[in-house]
């Protein structure tokens, strides 16, 4: 998968790609990126917010776990989440897809 990368001490970099003010909300594997729709319009930052609580959700991470390193106003996104506890790729890819 090249949408996520392994960074030392727990940390890995996803890299999204977001279509805001969809109808549903779903996670779709695109292989060079991982799709996300989400309900939310793309207006005072509340499409980013709505993508942190799914990912922080389905991850079952806390707030502080994770941060969106760039693309805060484009539709490429670039987060870094940070585990407390050794996990690989593929666990955190199930999690997020299931």
């Amino acid at each position: 998968m090249v949408f996520i990368e392994r960074k030392p001490f727990n940390a890995f970099i996803l890299h999204l790609y977001i279509k805001p003010n969809s109808k549903t909300q779903e996670i779709i594997d695109d292989g060079d990126y991982l799709r996300i729709k989400l309900r939310s319009k793309p207006i005072q930052n509340k499409a980013n917010i709505e993508l942190l609580n799914l990912l922080r959700k389905k991850l079952k991470i806390l707030s502080n776990q994770i941060k969106i390193i760039s693309g805060l106003k484009r539709s490429n996104k670039t987060i870094k989440i940070n585990f407390s506890k050794k996990i690989d790729e593929k666990e955190i890819i199930k999690k997020i897809l299931s």
